[in-house]
């Protein structure tokens, strides 16, 4: 083949969700893992540098599946939506900041997260090994981070 031939060498994008989980005002678990930016998402990221999309991310969300994230996810098992707190840029990277506080969610054996467009999209998904049984004296604080 003649011609000339190019490799990308960008990192790929990628995530990592960090909790604390406080149960009657004390920390009691803290928890980093990866996440998996879901094929949707990364549609939607596309549109967005093209100019064809609008939007941005402004949920977190919390729901009970327990099958291991694919790329072809679109949405949470019972689905509980919660704003994010604030956003944090630093080099090639941005941070959702969430809480989601003791009267949040309430009743909801929590395995999965998501981050979510305005439009409801989902961006990107993470499943537990465990459940957080979220009850009223149990709070969860965390980020979530996006590398570029």
């Amino acid at each position: 083949m003649n011609g000339i031939q190019m490799e990308d060498h960008a990192h790929e994008l990628r995530g990592a969700v960090h909790l604390d989980i406080y149960k009657g005002g004390k920390l009691v678990e803290s928890d980093t893992d990866h996440n998996l930016i879901v094929t949707v998402g990364r549609t939607q990221l596309a549109k967005l540098l093209g100019g064809g999309y609008t939007g941005h991310i402004t949920q977190v969300g919390v729901g009970t599946g327990s099958a291991a994230a694919a790329d072809g996810d679109t949405g949470l098992t019972g689905a509980v939506l919660i704003d994010i707190g604030s956003v944090e840029y630093d080099t090639a990277k941005v941070r959702f900041n969430f809480e989601i506080g003791t009267n949040q969610a309430n009743g909801v054996s929590i395995r999965e997260f998501g981050l979510f467009f305005a439009d409801g999209t989902l961006f990107s998904h993470r499943v537990r090994k465990s459940v957080i049984g979220k009850e009223n004296d149990i709070k969860i604080s965390g980020y979530w981070d996006i590398y570029m």
